[in-house]
C-alpha cells in the first residue's frame, strides 16, 4: 500500500466524539462477565479450601476475593500489553502467550470446581471465556483501525461479491490491491478507489501488461539492428527504461488514422438504387444472349455485327451502339465512376478494331482488359456514353472518319 499523503489517515467514525458505536456495549459486558467470573472464582473456593469451623464467611470471602480477581483479571492484562506492543509493530508472542494459558487455567477452574453440577459450570465457565475472547476481538478491531489510520495497514476493499471473484479471480484480485492503494484526487486529498473505478482500473493494468512485452521486445529488435557493435547494443538495452519507452510509442498513437485505414474493410459496398423504368428480366445478367426475350439489351447484343452491314460505313460508330432502354438523364452510380476512363477506353479499342459498340462487345474487352463487370452493369456505362455523345462533352465518342 502506499503511503497516504498527510491529512489522508482518519480515524474510524466510532473513535469520534458523539458518535455512537455497538462496541460501547463491550465495557459493560466486561464489568458484568467479570464480577460473575470472580464469583465463580471464590466460590470453588469457599468449597474447597481446608476452612477452619470457626471462621466466618464473609472472612473467607475477604481472603479468597483478591485472588480470584487476580486470576480472572490478569489474562486481559496480558492481552492489552500484547495488544499495545503490537501497535508498535513487535509480534508480542511472550504476553499472548502468557496470557492464554493464564485463560486457560481461569476457565478450567470455573468448570471443574463446579462439577458435577453442570449448570452452573457452564454459566461460570461461558462468562470468564466469553469476556476473554471478545476483549481479544475488540482489542484486535482497535489496534487494526490505529494500524491503517497511521498507513502501516492495507485499506479495506470494495465488496465485489462471490459469483464475481470466483469467475475472475485474477481481475478482482488485481481490483482490490488498486482500490486498496487509491489515487490522489484534484484536491490533492488521498482517497481508495470505488467498486466500479478499481474493477476499470484492473482492466486497463492487465491490458497494458498483456500489451508491454511485445511492444519492449520490438524495441529491443530496433535497438540492436542500429547498433553493429553487440556489446553497445547490450548496453543500450540496459540502459534504457524498454517499459518507459513502450508507454510513450503507445500514447503517440494515432487511433484516428489507423480508424480511416480500415474505415473501407468494414464499410459494405454501394448498391445501386433502381431507377424508373429499368427493365428486369428473369433471367440472369450474363444469361446466353439466344435465350434473351426480344427487344431486350441482351437480344440486342445478339443481332449480327454491324462491321459487315454496308450501311454501317456511312454512318458514326457512336450512332451505331445498341443501348437497353434507360434513362438518358439517370445518374451514373457511383461505384461505376472510376469505370467510366476504361469504358471509354474499351469502346476506342473496339471503333479501332471496327467491331459493334454493343454491351457485350464492351463488357468482353474490359474484361480482356483486366476489369471484372458483370453486363448488366455495363448497360449504365453505355447509358453515360451515350449522354456524353449526345451532349458533345467527350471526344472519344466521336468515330474517327
Amino acid at each position: 500500500m502506499l503511503p497516504q499523503p498527510a491529512g489522508a489517515a482518519h480515524e474510524p467514525n466510532r473513535d469520534r466524539p458523539g458518535s455512537w458505536s455497538p462496541a460501547r456495549w463491550a465495557y459493560s459486558f466486561y464489568a458484568v462477565a467479570a464480577t460473575g467470573a470472580v464469583i465463580g472464582q471464590s466460590w470453588v473456593a469457599l468449597d474447597h479450601m481446608p476452612w477452619p469451623a470457626h471462621m466466618p464467611v464473609w472472612t473467607r470471602v475477604l481472603l479468597v476475593l483478591p485472588f480470584a480477581i487476580c486470576l480472572e483479571l490478569l489474562a486481559m492484562v496480558l492481552a492489552a500489553m500484547a495488544d499495545e506492543r503490537m501497535r508498535l509493530g513487535e509480534h508480542a508472542y511472550g504476553f499472548r502467550v502468557f496470557s492464554a494459558i493464564v485463560a486457560v487455567v481461569a476457565v478450567g477452574i470455573q468448570i471443574a470446581g463446579h462439577w458435577p453440577d453442570l449448570y452452573w459450570s457452564s454459566v461460570f465457565g461461558l462468562l470468564s471465556s466469553s469476556a476473554y475472547l471478545l476483549w481479544l476481538l475488540h482489542a484486535a478491531a482497535r489496534r487494526r483501525d490505529a494500524l491503517r489510520a497511521s498507513g502501516k495497514l492495507r485499506d479495506t476493499a470494495p465488496d465485489y461479491g462471490i459469483w464475481r471473484r470466483i469467475r475472475h479471480p485474477v481481475w478482482t484480485a488485481r481490483a482490490a490491491e488498486l482500490a486498496r492503494e487509491g489515487r490522489t484526487d484534484d484536491t490533492g486529498q488521498w482517497r481508495p478507489l470505488k467498486l466500479y473505478e478499481s474493477l476499470r482500473a484492473a482492466e486497463l493494468m492487465l491490458g497494458d501488461e498483456k500489451r508491454r512485452p511485445a511492444i519492449a521486445h520490438a524495441v529491443k529488435r530496433v535497438v540492436r539492428t542500429d547498433q553493429r557493435d553487440p556489446y553497445m547494443a547490450d548496453v543500450a538495452v540496459s540502459t534504457l527504461d524498454v517499459d518507459r519507452l513502450a508507454e510513450e510509442l503507445a500514447a503517440r498513437v494515432d487511433y484516428k488514422s489507423w480508424a480511416d485505414r480500415l474505415t473501407p474493410a468494414i464499410t459494405p459496398p454501394t448498391v445501386p438504387s433502381t431507377r424508373a423504368g429499368t427493365h428486369h428480366n428473369s433471367a440472369p445478367p450474363d444469361a446466353d444472349p439466344k435465350t434473351e426475350e426480344p427487344g431486350s439489351p441482351e437480344a440486342e447484343s445478339a443481332l449480327p455485327d454491324q462491321a459487315n452491314d454496308p450501311e454501317s460505313d456511312r454512318r458514326p460508330e457512336a450512332c451505331t451502339t445498341e443501348e437497353p432502354d434507360e434513362d438518358d438523364d439517370a445518374a451514373l452510380s457511383e461505384d461505376l465512376v472510376p469505370l467510366l476512363p476504361a469504358a471509354r477506353a474499351a469502346r476506342d479499342q473496339l471503333v479501332e478494331t471496327g467491331r459493334t459498340v454493343s454491351r457485350d462487345a464492351l463488357a468482353q474487352q474490359m474484361r480482356g482488359n483486366g476489369y471484372a463487370i458483370r453486363n448488366n452493369r455495363v448497360s449504365e456505362l453505355l447509358i453515360a456514353l451515350r449522354r456524353e455523345a449526345n451532349t458533345g462533352s467527350g471526344d472519344h465518342l466521336k468515330a474517327p472518319a
